[in-house]
Protein backbone atom coordinates (compact mmCIF):
# COMPACT_ATOMS: atom_id res chain seq x y z
CA UNK A 1 0.00 0.00 0.00
CA UNK A 2 1.14 3.33 -1.02
CA UNK A 3 -1.85 5.23 0.51
CA UNK A 4 -3.02 5.32 4.73
CA UNK A 5 -5.72 7.00 6.52
CA UNK A 6 -4.57 9.06 9.41
CA UNK A 7 -5.91 9.24 12.97
CA UNK A 8 -7.80 12.88 11.90
CA UNK A 9 -9.15 10.89 8.39
CA UNK A 10 -7.03 12.67 5.83
CA UNK A 11 -4.71 10.52 3.66
CA UNK A 12 -1.34 10.25 3.60
CA UNK A 13 1.30 8.61 0.98
CA UNK A 14 4.43 7.05 1.76
CA UNK A 15 6.62 9.93 -0.41
CA UNK A 16 4.98 12.39 2.15
CA UNK A 17 4.83 10.40 5.11
CA UNK A 18 6.67 11.91 8.72
CA UNK A 19 5.94 10.08 12.19
CA UNK A 20 7.07 12.91 14.01
CA UNK A 21 4.41 15.54 12.04
CA UNK A 22 1.92 12.81 11.40
CA UNK A 23 1.97 10.67 14.27
CA UNK A 24 2.12 6.45 14.26
CA UNK A 25 -1.66 5.90 14.03
CA UNK A 26 -2.27 4.60 10.35
CA UNK A 27 -5.37 2.74 8.96
CA UNK A 28 -6.00 0.89 5.81
CA UNK A 29 -8.05 3.42 2.92
CA UNK A 30 -10.74 0.98 2.50
CA UNK A 31 -13.88 2.24 4.90
CA UNK A 32 -15.03 -1.72 5.05
CA UNK A 33 -11.73 -2.02 6.42
CA UNK A 34 -9.39 0.44 8.25
CA UNK A 35 -7.53 -1.74 9.98
CA UNK A 36 -3.96 -0.50 12.13
CA UNK A 37 -1.04 -1.06 9.68
CA UNK A 38 2.56 0.19 10.51
CA UNK A 39 5.37 2.52 7.64
CA UNK A 40 7.74 0.15 6.40
CA UNK A 41 10.93 2.60 5.06
CA UNK A 42 12.66 1.98 1.26
CA UNK A 43 14.84 -0.76 1.67
CA UNK A 44 17.50 -1.89 -1.36
CA UNK A 45 15.10 -4.12 -2.71
CA UNK A 46 11.77 -2.87 -1.71
CA UNK A 47 10.13 1.07 -2.19
CA UNK A 48 8.81 2.24 1.27
CA UNK A 49 5.01 1.23 1.95
CA UNK A 50 2.32 0.92 4.50
CA UNK A 51 1.26 -2.79 5.49
CA UNK A 52 -0.63 -5.06 8.31
CA UNK A 53 1.28 -6.60 10.65
CA UNK A 54 -1.02 -9.71 10.64
CA UNK A 55 -1.37 -9.43 13.87
CA UNK A 56 -4.19 -8.68 16.32
CA UNK A 57 -6.92 -6.36 14.34
CA UNK A 58 -3.99 -5.43 11.94
CA UNK A 59 -5.54 -7.54 9.11
CA UNK A 60 -7.72 -6.37 5.74
CA UNK A 61 -10.82 -7.66 6.27
CA UNK A 62 -12.92 -9.35 2.84
CA UNK A 63 -14.24 -7.08 0.51
CA UNK A 64 -11.49 -4.87 0.99
CA UNK A 65 -9.33 -3.58 -1.59
CA UNK A 66 -6.04 -4.96 -0.15
CA UNK A 67 -7.40 -8.46 1.20
CA UNK A 68 -6.35 -10.09 -1.94
CA UNK A 69 -5.26 -9.69 -5.28
CA UNK A 70 -7.93 -7.82 -7.34
CA UNK A 71 -9.15 -8.65 -11.07
CA UNK A 72 -9.58 -5.48 -13.43
CA UNK A 73 -13.24 -5.39 -13.02
CA UNK A 74 -12.50 -5.23 -8.89
CA UNK A 75 -9.55 -2.63 -9.21
CA UNK A 76 -11.62 -0.30 -11.72
CA UNK A 77 -14.52 -0.36 -9.03
CA UNK A 78 -12.17 0.01 -5.80
CA UNK A 79 -10.16 2.80 -7.79
CA UNK A 80 -13.58 4.50 -8.17
CA UNK A 81 -14.37 4.40 -4.40
CA UNK A 82 -10.85 5.70 -3.51
CA UNK A 83 -10.79 8.46 -5.59
CA UNK A 84 -14.46 9.37 -4.72
CA UNK A 85 -13.78 8.87 -1.28
CA UNK A 86 -10.38 10.71 -0.82
CA UNK A 87 -10.26 13.27 -3.55
CA UNK A 88 -9.81 16.64 -1.32
CA UNK A 89 -6.51 14.57 0.34
CA UNK A 90 -4.96 12.46 -2.23
CA UNK A 91 -1.64 13.21 -3.82
CA UNK A 92 -1.99 13.89 -7.43
CA UNK A 93 -0.34 11.66 -10.23
CA UNK A 94 -0.25 13.15 -13.98
CA UNK A 95 -0.55 10.84 -16.91
CA UNK A 96 -1.11 12.01 -20.44
CA UNK A 97 -3.72 10.22 -22.87
CA UNK A 98 -1.31 9.63 -26.18
CA UNK A 99 -3.30 7.67 -28.07
CA UNK A 100 -2.63 8.09 -31.32
CA UNK A 101 -0.13 5.37 -32.22
CA UNK A 102 -2.82 2.27 -32.72
CA UNK A 103 -4.62 4.57 -34.74
CA UNK A 104 -3.92 2.83 -38.74
CA UNK A 105 -4.49 6.06 -40.13
CA UNK A 106 -1.85 8.44 -38.18
CA UNK A 107 0.89 9.36 -39.88
CA UNK A 108 4.07 7.17 -39.62
CA UNK A 109 6.40 9.30 -39.38
CA UNK A 110 5.92 9.08 -35.77
CA UNK A 111 5.39 5.99 -35.44
CA UNK A 112 9.45 4.77 -34.16
CA UNK A 113 9.68 7.39 -31.45
CA UNK A 114 6.20 6.37 -29.62
CA UNK A 115 7.18 2.68 -29.97
CA UNK A 116 10.29 3.34 -27.83
CA UNK A 117 8.19 5.10 -25.74
CA UNK A 118 5.64 3.11 -25.26
CA UNK A 119 8.75 -0.03 -24.85
CA UNK A 120 9.94 1.90 -21.70
CA UNK A 121 6.58 2.49 -20.28
CA UNK A 122 5.75 -1.31 -20.73
CA UNK A 123 9.25 -1.55 -18.81
CA UNK A 124 7.88 0.14 -15.73
CA UNK A 125 4.52 -1.37 -15.49
CA UNK A 126 6.22 -4.56 -15.29
CA UNK A 127 8.00 -4.04 -11.81
CA UNK A 128 5.77 -4.38 -9.47
CA UNK A 129 7.93 -3.20 -6.69
CA UNK A 130 7.90 -0.07 -8.63
CA UNK A 131 6.00 3.20 -7.61
CA UNK A 132 6.47 5.00 -10.59
CA UNK A 133 3.68 5.26 -12.50
CA UNK A 134 3.93 5.57 -16.77
CA UNK A 135 4.66 8.97 -18.05
CA UNK A 136 1.62 8.32 -20.40
CA UNK A 137 -0.98 6.05 -21.45
CA UNK A 138 -0.51 4.50 -25.39
CA UNK A 139 -2.59 1.56 -25.58
CA UNK A 140 -5.32 -0.68 -24.65
CA UNK A 141 -2.72 -3.36 -23.76
CA UNK A 142 -0.64 -0.59 -21.52
CA UNK A 143 -4.02 0.59 -19.32
CA UNK A 144 -4.74 -3.19 -18.72
CA UNK A 145 -1.19 -3.77 -17.75
CA UNK A 146 -1.56 -0.85 -15.74
CA UNK A 147 -4.95 -1.88 -14.28
CA UNK A 148 -3.37 -5.55 -13.61
CA UNK A 149 -0.21 -4.46 -11.65
CA UNK A 150 -0.93 -1.45 -9.77
CA UNK A 151 -3.07 -1.36 -6.35
CA UNK A 152 -6.08 0.58 -6.40
CA UNK A 153 -4.79 3.23 -4.20
CA UNK A 154 -1.84 4.32 -6.03
CA UNK A 155 -4.37 4.51 -9.30
CA UNK A 156 -6.90 6.39 -7.47
CA UNK A 157 -3.84 9.18 -7.33
CA UNK A 158 -3.96 9.54 -10.82
CA UNK A 159 -5.32 12.13 -13.13
CA UNK A 160 -5.46 11.34 -17.03
CA UNK A 161 -4.40 15.00 -18.97
CA UNK A 162 -6.72 14.41 -22.19
CA UNK A 163 -5.57 17.79 -23.89
CA UNK A 164 -6.50 20.91 -23.48
CA UNK A 165 -5.43 21.40 -20.20
CA UNK A 166 -8.25 19.22 -18.92
CA UNK A 167 -7.42 16.41 -16.46
CA UNK A 168 -9.72 13.93 -15.03
CA UNK A 169 -9.82 10.74 -12.45
CA UNK A 170 -9.02 7.70 -14.31
CA UNK A 171 -12.20 6.07 -12.94
CA UNK A 172 -14.42 8.81 -15.41
CA UNK A 173 -12.29 7.17 -18.44
CA UNK A 174 -12.53 3.72 -17.77
CA UNK A 175 -16.51 2.68 -17.38
CA UNK A 176 -18.80 -0.24 -17.93
CA UNK A 177 -21.15 0.01 -20.72
CA UNK A 178 -23.99 1.51 -18.61
CA UNK A 179 -21.79 4.21 -17.27
CA UNK A 180 -20.65 4.97 -20.92
CA UNK A 181 -24.72 4.71 -22.40
CA UNK A 182 -25.83 7.41 -19.74
CA UNK A 183 -23.01 9.58 -19.98
CA UNK A 184 -23.46 9.60 -23.97
CA UNK A 185 -27.18 10.28 -24.02
CA UNK A 186 -27.23 13.06 -21.23
CA UNK A 187 -24.41 14.92 -23.00
CA UNK A 188 -21.88 14.31 -20.65
CA UNK A 189 -19.14 12.72 -22.36
CA UNK A 190 -16.13 14.90 -22.92
CA UNK A 191 -15.92 16.74 -27.07
CA UNK A 192 -13.08 14.69 -28.61
CA UNK A 193 -11.81 12.22 -25.22
CA UNK A 194 -11.89 8.40 -26.25
CA UNK A 195 -13.15 6.28 -23.78
CA UNK A 196 -12.15 3.07 -22.50
CA UNK A 197 -15.51 0.30 -21.45
CA UNK A 198 -15.05 -2.86 -20.69
CA UNK A 199 -17.65 -5.95 -21.31
CA UNK A 200 -18.17 -9.41 -22.05
CA UNK A 201 -18.75 -10.43 -25.34
CA UNK A 202 -21.82 -12.16 -26.50
CA UNK A 203 -22.13 -12.12 -30.18
CA UNK A 204 -20.27 -11.04 -33.38
CA UNK A 205 -21.70 -10.07 -36.70
CA UNK A 206 -20.30 -10.35 -39.65
CA UNK A 207 -22.33 -8.27 -42.55
CA UNK A 208 -20.70 -7.62 -45.96
CA UNK A 209 -19.22 -3.80 -45.02
CA UNK A 210 -19.23 -3.61 -41.38
CA UNK A 211 -18.87 -6.23 -37.95
CA UNK A 212 -20.53 -5.74 -34.85
CA UNK A 213 -19.06 -6.70 -31.62
CA UNK A 214 -22.12 -6.83 -28.95
CA UNK A 215 -21.48 -6.86 -25.42
CA UNK A 216 -24.11 -8.69 -23.48
CA UNK A 217 -26.58 -6.39 -22.16
CA UNK A 218 -26.15 -4.69 -18.26
CA UNK A 219 -29.35 -3.33 -16.74
CA UNK A 220 -30.59 -3.92 -20.58
CA UNK A 221 -28.31 -1.21 -21.83
CA UNK A 222 -26.56 -2.74 -25.46
CA UNK A 223 -23.13 -1.95 -26.40
CA UNK A 224 -21.77 -2.30 -29.75
CA UNK A 225 -18.59 -2.44 -31.06
CA UNK A 226 -18.29 -1.41 -35.15
CA UNK A 227 -15.30 -1.75 -37.06
CA UNK A 228 -15.75 -1.07 -40.88
CA UNK A 229 -14.81 -3.26 -43.82
CA UNK A 230 -11.73 -0.62 -44.42
CA UNK A 231 -10.04 -1.60 -41.21
CA UNK A 232 -11.08 -5.31 -41.44
CA UNK A 233 -7.26 -5.99 -42.36
CA UNK A 234 -6.17 -4.58 -39.08
CA UNK A 235 -8.64 -6.86 -37.04
CA UNK A 236 -7.50 -10.30 -36.85
CA UNK A 237 -10.09 -11.57 -34.02
CA UNK A 238 -12.21 -14.14 -34.36
CA UNK A 239 -15.48 -14.87 -33.62
CA UNK A 240 -14.08 -17.93 -31.19
CA UNK A 241 -11.54 -15.76 -29.93
CA UNK A 242 -13.76 -12.92 -28.93
CA UNK A 243 -17.41 -14.45 -27.47
CA UNK A 244 -17.56 -15.40 -23.88
CA UNK A 245 -14.21 -12.77 -23.51
CA UNK A 246 -14.02 -9.51 -20.69
CA UNK A 247 -12.80 -6.85 -23.07
CA UNK A 248 -11.29 -3.63 -22.59
CA UNK A 249 -12.13 -1.07 -25.68
CA UNK A 250 -11.04 2.25 -26.46
CA UNK A 251 -12.37 4.99 -29.08
CA UNK A 252 -14.89 7.61 -29.10
CA UNK A 253 -19.09 7.63 -28.01
CA UNK A 254 -21.29 7.37 -30.22
CA UNK A 255 -25.61 7.94 -30.67
CA UNK A 256 -27.66 5.06 -32.69
CA UNK A 257 -31.21 5.93 -32.44
CA UNK A 258 -33.61 3.53 -34.06
CA UNK A 259 -37.46 3.26 -33.93
CA UNK A 260 -37.20 5.03 -30.36
CA UNK A 261 -34.27 2.78 -28.84
CA UNK A 262 -31.09 4.48 -27.81
CA UNK A 263 -28.05 2.55 -28.47
CA UNK A 264 -24.64 3.53 -27.87
CA UNK A 265 -21.47 2.47 -30.17
CA UNK A 266 -17.78 2.76 -30.41
CA UNK A 267 -16.25 2.75 -33.40
CA UNK A 268 -12.72 1.25 -33.70
CA UNK A 269 -10.02 0.41 -36.10
CA UNK A 270 -8.43 -2.53 -35.46
CA UNK A 271 -6.60 -5.46 -32.84
CA UNK A 272 -4.73 -2.58 -30.93
CA UNK A 273 -7.90 -0.65 -29.75
CA UNK A 274 -9.04 -4.38 -27.73
CA UNK A 275 -7.40 -6.18 -25.17
CA UNK A 276 -8.86 -9.21 -23.79
CA UNK A 277 -8.72 -9.69 -20.31
CA UNK A 278 -10.02 -12.51 -17.75
CA UNK A 279 -11.99 -11.55 -14.15
CA UNK A 280 -11.21 -13.81 -11.49
CA UNK A 281 -14.01 -16.66 -11.51
CA UNK A 282 -12.54 -16.99 -15.28
CA UNK A 283 -8.87 -17.65 -13.36
CA UNK A 284 -10.39 -19.61 -10.57
CA UNK A 285 -12.10 -21.67 -13.38
CA UNK A 286 -8.57 -22.68 -15.33
CA UNK A 287 -6.61 -23.08 -12.03
CA UNK A 288 -9.97 -25.84 -10.85
CA UNK A 289 -9.92 -27.39 -13.87
CA UNK A 290 -5.19 -27.99 -14.10
CA UNK A 291 -6.04 -29.19 -10.90
CA UNK A 292 -8.72 -31.92 -12.13
CA UNK A 293 -6.48 -32.81 -15.12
Amino acid sequence: MQTALLHNGNAVNTIEYDESIHGSRLFCIDKNCQAPLIYVGKSSTMNAHFKTTGKGDSRHLKGCGFYERLDILECVNKTKEYQTQMSDSLSETIIRLSMNRIDPDYQSKTIERETKEEKNEEKKVKLKNETETPQSISSVKGEVKLLTEYEPDLLATILINVGNGRKIPISELIVNQQDAHHLLWLDRTLPKVGYFVYGLIDRVIKREKVMYINFKKEDDVPFTIVIFQKYWKEFSYTEEDLVGQHALVYGNLRKNEYEGNQKTEMLIKGDKYLEKFKTKKQLNNINTTKEDE
